[in-house]
């Protein structure tokens, strides 16, 4: 017999694979222990049967070497070798998001790309601040509960083309959102999986409530005045033709209203106007101490007409000039706000008191002016409201002194529109002090402007 012919006789003897069998009784023994519990249930309903005479002994013998052929036979899996599979199937669902987990952490709203499934694939950054994080492999239809957001989902998992949804999120905070689905691949697999684009509207829906009260105050504020004014003439035109007494009292009455709807327009279109306001292009470089020693002249004829002393104090400034970058004709009116209401609200004092200090805004160097009162001062309650539109203490009190509920809210917005701060405090009894802060700018070519204003108290 030649080699070659003994080599193939060698490969055909029985025991040429006998190193093999240890694996195969390996196998078969850890797929009959991980099936046992299968394996002896069927056992014991097989006996069950023998025993109420439905099934014959060969019959059982027969069903119980089927069964344990089955369970000898069958694959399995261990606890680890799952493990193991589950974590390459996230590692080859991580490198199909890869490509994409980039690009969406780039775009500005929130983006969720799940499977085919409704499992979370990414969650990209925008997402993670607004609504926060979102776990790969969570179902998206347990984050929502909006039945229009899960009825648009679940009608693009199931191959439709379902138009964008409105709904409001609550948590973390509460937004406005436009939701809108689209698949990433074309056809009836959908393996590509979906992209949710969320669209903020929260800006939008406060703008729009903004725009609903603002237009309901201001309504109101109006009808008022006219119809005062409506009331008077039609008394003048009848009953009062000839009463020249009644007459010059209705004129004065109907002059004063007059005046307070004047004011409140003017109040609506300057806070229209800074609402508005896109740049600011007519800001320079302005004296902000020469426009408090402005404000504090006008109004010495109406502190005067109430016995109240007005007061600049300055001494803390270590020049007497301070410069901010800002509209001179916007801080004008800033103050003459602040100081009117010190005046009409806080005059039971008997003194108005304006202080410049040096203070920090953001790490940088800046000027402090308070206007302070000694009146009876503010609940604490009504403090974080005193900034809205219309918003007043007390309404009689108010309209009885002019006020159309206007002038802090446009402190307040032009405070904004300066980069500046504004803090109001205030205690019953103790009066009321507002805060506003501007961030400073350096004088240049001071020593050329030897003309300097006194630091005096008036």
């Amino acid at each position: 017999m030649t080699m070659p012919e003994r080599d193939m006789a060698d490969q055909d003897l029985p025991g040429a694979d006998t190193g093999l069998w240890p694996m195969r009784l390996s196998a078969m023994r850890r797929r009959l222990v991980s099936h046992r519990f299968p394996l002896a249930a069927a056992l014991v309903l097989f006996g069950m049967l023998v025993a109420r005479g439905n099934v014959s002994l060969p019959l059982f013998l027969a069903l119980s070497a089927a069964m344990l052929a089955v369970c000898l036979l069958a694959p399995v899996r261990t606890v680890s070798e799952r493990r193991r599979a589950a974590s390459a199937t996230d590692g080859v669902r991580a490198l199909e998001t890869a490509p994409f987990a980039a690009a969406l952490d780039g775009i500005p709203d929130p983006v969720l790309l799940i499977d085919r499934r409704g499992a979370v694939r990414h969650a990209n950054l925008q997402y993670q601040r607004m609504l926060g994080a979102m776990r790969p492999g969570a179902s998206v239809q347990i984050r929502f509960r909006s039945p229009e957001v899960l009825e648009m989902i679940q009608s693009a998992l199931a191959g439709g083309a379902p138009g964008p949804v409105e709904f409001l999120e609550r948590s973390p905070r509460e937004h406005w959102f436009l939701l809108s689905i689209s698949a990433l691949a074309s056809g009836a697999d959908r393996r590509g999986g979906f992209l949710l684009h969320f669209r903020d509207l929260s800006e939008l829906r406060r703008a729009e409530r903004m725009r609903t009260d603002f237009i309901a105050n201001a309504s109101h504020e109006l009808r008022t005045p006219l119809a005062s004014l409506a009331g008077f003439i039609e008394t003048l035109a009848g009953p009062a033709r000839d009463d020249e007494g009644a007459r010059d009292r209705f004129l004065a009455i109907m002059h004063e209203q007059a005046e307070r709807m004047s004011r409140l327009i003017d109040d609506l279109l300057s806070l229209s106007r800074f609402e508005t306001a896109l740049g600011r292009s007519d800001f320079a470089r302005v004296d902000l101490i020469d426009i408090l020693v402005h404000v504090v002249g006008a109004f010495q004829p109406m502190a005067g007409r109430n016995d109240i002393a007005i007061a600049l104090d300055r001494a803390a400034l270590p020049d007497d000039r301070v410069f901010i970058h800002g509209s001179r004709d916007e801080l004008i009116q800033l103050f003459e706000n602040l100081v009117e209401n010190a005046i009409k609200y806080g005059g039971d004092g008997g003194r108005v008191e304006i202080i410049a200090t040096p203070a920090e805004l953001g790490g940088m160097p800046a000027t402090s002016i308070e206007v302070r009162d000694h009146g009876p001062g503010i609940e604490s309650e009504h403090i974080p409201r005193l900034t809205e539109r219309f918003y007043r203490v007390d309404v009689e009190t108010s309209r009885g002194k002019q006020g159309t509920g206007l002038g802090l809210a446009i402190v307040k917005h032009i405070v904004t529109r300066h980069e500046g701060r504004l803090t109001i405090r205030s205690r019953p009894g103790e009066g009321t002090r507002v805060y506003v802060i501007f961030p400073a700018m350096v004088a240049d070519n001071v020593d050329q402007n030897p003309e300097k204003d006194e630091k005096t108290e008036t």
